[in-house]
């Protein structure tokens, strides 16, 4: 379960960011639509890690807690880089963008560096956590289809 969730994990935090990477040198990383194609990313990666999962391990068919676990590890990882990697980039690498940020949002002024960082965290762990359910569920009726 490791191996899977922490590769999966890894090319998750690789998804998010280069296309956060991508959109900032290309001048579009203020637009917040972009969430939706780190969402598609991140969906994307949980099928993936949960379905690689059941296949290694059949005998966790129909059990959803494990897809969940191996969905929220994968996650845990990629989210969590991520975190790090932008408090790193709006701190260190391009405060000024981040000014900009702020600047731009009507509440601006009461976000810093590790509000928005947690903001980031808080809204992966719940794509995570729903996504996961989700996709176990459609991942198991799946197999169950294939073995009637």
């Amino acid at each position: 379960m490791q191996k899977i969730a922490l590769n999966y994990g890894l090319k998750m935090f690789a998804g998010f960011t280069g296309l956060f990477l991508i959109a900032h040198f290309l001048g579009g990383s203020e637009n917040y639509n972009l969430r939706i194609l780190n969402g598609i990313i991140h969906i994307g990666l949980l099928y993936l890690a949960i379905r690689d999962y059941r296949q290694a391990f059949p005998e966790t068919y129909n059990n959803y807690v494990s897809g969940v676990a191996v969905g929220m590890y994968a996650s845990m990882v990629g989210v969590i880089l991520f975190t790090l990697f932008m408090s790193i980039f709006f701190t260190f690498i391009d405060p000024v963008f981040f000014a900009q940020l702020k600047a731009k949002l009507p509440f601006g002024d009461s976000i810093n560096e590790f509000t928005t960082c947690l903001f980031i965290f808080v809204e992966g762990v719940v794509v995570s956590l729903i996504g996961a359910y989700l996709i176990t569920r459609v991942i198991d009726a799946k197999m169950e289809r294939n073995t009637v």
